[in-house]
């Protein structure tokens, strides 16, 4: 069985080269919940997200905003069933042009290999300001 970490990394592999269908269907549990923070009315990919289909319509919502010149993980904590990474990304917002830079930790919940739930912090301030 792969552990916990290799799962995410498989994960963030699957999200660098742009294969979400297999991020979803190899990665996430039928019931998983994603929950990205931020204003809802400046960020369209904020919010709690539960199972699959709304979770692929969150990296919609992202790739539709969104594009990464970075997005890396640099370091991963296990403990039990429980994943921690922190990372940096760059991009730019689509809409206005407008770049962001940004650290972020990801909190990943594991059970039997599958993620039950995700929780994103980050500077929501910086990617509200790159979206307006």
């Amino acid at each position: 069985m792969t552990s916990n970490i290799e799962a995410a990394k498989k994960g963030y592999e699957c999200f660098q080269r742009g294969d979400i269908p297999a991020l979803i269907r190899d990665l996430l549990d039928d019931n998983c919940t994603w929950v990205t923070p931020g204003p809802k009315d400046k960020l369209p990919w904020a919010g709690v997200f539960k199972g699959k289909q709304e979770i692929a319509n969150f990296f919609g919502r992202v790739g539709e905003n969104l594009e990464f010149s970075e997005f890396a993980p640099r370091e991963m904590i296990e403990q039990g069933d429980t994943v921690v990474a922190l990372g940096t990304l760059s991009g730019r917002a689509k809409k206005t042009g407008k770049t962001m830079k940004n650290e972020w930790a990801h909190v990943f919940k594991f059970r039997q290999g599958k993620v039950v739930y995700f929780q994103e912090y980050i500077d929501t301030a910086a990617d509200v300001v790159a979206m307006t």
